[in-house]
């Protein structure tokens, strides 16, 4: 502690020596000196996300039975009303097989049916049977035709609903079944994706709350980097504390597919074309206040400058510093410190 206590009050005096204005004569070789840069500086919040479709549709098995085909690939473009399941089965065989002899059936009852009506017709006309038996099988033909439609009707639904159509154009994903394997009506079987409307889902960490909407961000995959734009955020937060936001583009469904996963970053502030120096061109006194040299004839400046943002290395200077000063990028800190152990010795 004592040691410590003698090292802390040597920094103070030294820094209480080296006043703001103070020029430092140049004597070390590891000094270095050069013009401060431009460059661009941006404030980011790193993010996670998938790619998601704004328009998801569900494929459903309109019958029972077993699926005994699959037309599409997954994670394949498929076109509107193209066929992707195609279902049967013993027991779809069974219901076909069922329907069709009804069918048959009532063509021979109608037949009859018909023949029924014209007699009974004709034997009114010559009074030999009452009108009412006239009345009685033309409600007998009716029901029989009648019921002829609805078996009709029931048949041509079963065909059309072993045969499960794209509802839309996009990506055929997400399949939950496989050939062979029996399903109910109302299994979902797959979906199909949007692949012109998609967007990206993601989930942020912010330190405390900043308006998103409207911000920019850049997705990186592998091979190329995106701009998107954040078009909406959640209310609710994540049980972990995350922020749920949700971005757009152009270059989101020219690039990428749905259930990609992505990184990237939002843009919360950018400072283009700003005074910037190397990270060891600044300097920090005990209350955190920035300093930089500035060559002055033969000598150094030691001057306070006010910083901003910091990347790659550098950092922004918002203020203090003119164009065309020339400022120590190299040995900062030995002219910061300089004859400390000459004046101060620390005890062993």
């Amino acid at each position: 502690m004592k040691r410590l206590a003698l090292f802390l009050g040597a920094l103070f005096l030294t820094f209480s020596w080296l006043t703001a204005g103070e020029t430092v004569k140049a004597g070390s070789p590891f000094i270095k000196v050069s013009y401060p840069v431009t460059r661009d500086f941006y404030r980011t919040v790193p993010l996670m996300g998938e790619v998601v479709s704004k328009r998801r549709v569900e494929l459903v098995a309109l019958t029972s039975g077993r699926i005994v085909s699959i037309r599409a690939l997954d994670e394949s473009p498929v076109k509107k009303s193209e066929i992707l399941f195609v279902l049967g089965g013993p027991e779809v065989e069974k219901r076909l097989g069922s329907l069709k002899a009804r069918l048959a059936a009532l063509k021979k009852e109608i037949a009859l049916a018909q023949e029924s009506v014209r007699l009974k017709e004709k034997g009114a006309k010559i009074k030999v049977v009452p009108y009412r038996e006239v009345l009685s099988a033309r409600e007998q033909l009716l029901s029989l035709q009648a019921e002829f439609k609805a078996v009709q009707t029931e048949l041509t639904t079963l065909r059309a609903g072993l045969q499960v159509k794209a509802p839309i154009s996009g990506v055929f994903t997400r399949r939950r079944v496989s050939i062979g394997q029996e399903v109910e009506k109302g299994t979902v079987l797959a979906e199909v994706v949007d692949s012109q409307a998609l967007w990206i889902k993601a989930t942020v960490f912010l330190p405390h709350k900043i308006p998103l909407c409207g911000r920019y961000a850049l997705i990186k995959t592998e091979d190329k980097s995106l701009m998107a734009k954040v078009v909406g955020v959640s209310p609710e937060q994540t049980p972990a504390g995350g922020t749920v936001v949700f971005l757009e583009g152009k270059e989101i469904f020219r690039n990428l597919a749905p259930g990609q996963t992505v990184s990237g970053k939002i843009i919360l502030e950018e400072h283009k074309g700003v005074f910037a120096l190397p990270g060891e061109a600044v300097v920090y006194d005990e209350e955190e206040r920035a300093y930089v040299f500035v060559k002055s004839g033969n000598d150094f400046e030691r001057r306070r400058v006010q910083t901003g943002l910091a990347a790659n290395g550098f950092i922004e200077i918002v203020s203090g510093l003119k164009r065309g000063e020339k400022v120590v990028i190299q040995g900062a800190y030995e002219l910061f410190y300089r004859n400390f152990n000459q004046i101060y010795k620390v005890p062993d």
